[in-house]
């Protein structure tokens, strides 16, 4: 006997103000992270609505997100800024680094496939070059970000990668800030790892990835 279809309970499907709202975190979140909304700027509600072509509503939610998250700071009734770098903030996240980074490539060092580091070492060669661009920068900061992400996951530590995941946009702002000023050394260190891992050499993955997160620490006056 044909069954009736039962109708959808409202509200099932997600709404179009929920998907609008996600769309304007998403788009704000990638230029505060990625450095084209400067730290200190203001975010004018009714400016990114226009330009996002949706109404105040979902770019008003976006940005209590992101001050939720500490990537917007609400500063009375001036309105809502995007949030400093905090040095102090870095200089943690560096000692946590050290310890949980390197550790995990000291486990990658026997679990890396060959074919991933294949991939990466073609993409620092491509990246070796005099004098990079903007494209070329953001480039850098994106297979940045995945080699880490690689060496995480090859370590196979669930809690490790909560925590990890817990700092990435601290970390990704990090990049973003530092990968100009640092662009050849970072590329040097980072080929210095990956032929760790390559030789299957636990101890130099361990060293070579603390040598690299230390570097890093050493160059935050570079942040302005």
């Amino acid at each position: 006997m044909y069954k009736r279809a039962k109708p959808k309970r409202r509200g099932a499907a997600p709404s179009v103000a929920s998907s609008l709202a996600d769309r304007a975190y998403e788009v704000l979140k990638d230029d505060i992270i990625s450095a084209r909304l400067a730290p200190g700027t203001l975010i004018l509600e009714q400016d990114w609505a226009d330009r996002l072509e949706m109404s105040r509503t979902p770019v008003r939610e976006a940005v209590k997100r992101l001050e939720h998250e500490h990537l917007v700071r609400r500063i009375g009734q001036r309105g809502a800024f995007v949030g400093e770098l905090s040095i102090g903030g870095f200089l943690e996240i560096c000692e946590m680094r050290g310890l949980l980074e390197g550790h995990a490539a000291q486990v990658a060092a026997g679990k890396v496939s060959s074919r991933d580091l294949d991939k990466f070492e073609e993409e620092f060669v491509a990246l070796d070059v005099p004098s990079p661009n903007d494209e070329t920068v953001r480039r850098a900061s994106r297979v940045d970000r995945e080699f880490h992400q690689l060496i995480l996951e090859a370590a196979g530590n669930q809690q490790l990668l909560n925590i990890m995941s817990r700092l990435n946009d601290m970390i990704n702002r990090l990049r973003f800030a530092l990968t100009p000023s640092r662009y050849h050394e970072s590329l040097r260190e980072h080929r210095s790892i990956l032929a760790a891992l390559r030789a299957r050499d636990p101890e130099a993955a361990r060293s070579a990835m603390q040598q690299h997160i230390d570097a890093v620490r050493r160059s935050l006056h570079l942040i302005r």
